[in-house]
């Protein structure tokens, strides 16, 4: 993070853990169920869709500090990737959350950001966007320990 408001710069440690909704879907019927797949919370089913389309997340979340992020539900936050591999229009919503990631062997300056979701958004709905957040700010609440002020609906 850049030197801003007179706080010093600071490299921050960025762990990215991703949840299996980046690749899965709500069971349904007809699903086959050699697909599914179970946490201690949950079962789903594999979704051949967005299994494809998370290979496109370790980029995206190396590119957090140059793209829009936006406060999405509860915790999370979101970003938009517009377009797919061949240059088309494309609604993929990446949701995340990110907190400080404490413990001495990881240092003072390390956050754990973790992809919960991340799907084609359905065209016929909004954005699930609400106000905007640079990365940075979120790095930056994630390490005080504070909560970014969300905007009013």
């Amino acid at each position: 993070m850049p030197a801003k408001d007179g706080r010093p710069e600071t490299v921050v440690a960025v762990h990215v853990g991703f949840g299996m909704h980046c690749f899965t879907k709500k069971v349904e019927k007809g699903d086959d169920p050699s697909n599914r797949y179970a946490d201690d919370r949950e079962e789903r089913t594999f979704d051949f869709e967005r299994y494809e389309l998370s290979k496109r997340l370790r980029t995206i979340a190396r590119e957090l500090q140059q793209r829009q992020c936006a406060f999405a539900k509860n915790e999370n936050f979101v970003c938009l990737d517009l377009t797919d591999a061949n240059g088309e229009r494309l609604r993929y919503g990446v949701f995340f959350n990110i907190k400080k990631w404490a413990g001495q062997e990881r240092g003072d300056n390390a956050v754990l950001l973790v992809i919960q979701s991340a799907y084609c958004l359905d065209p016929k709905k909004p954005d699930p966007c609400r106000g905007k957040i640079r990365f940075n700010v979120l790095l930056g609440h994630a390490l005080r320990g504070t909560t970014p002020t969300r905007p009013k609906r």
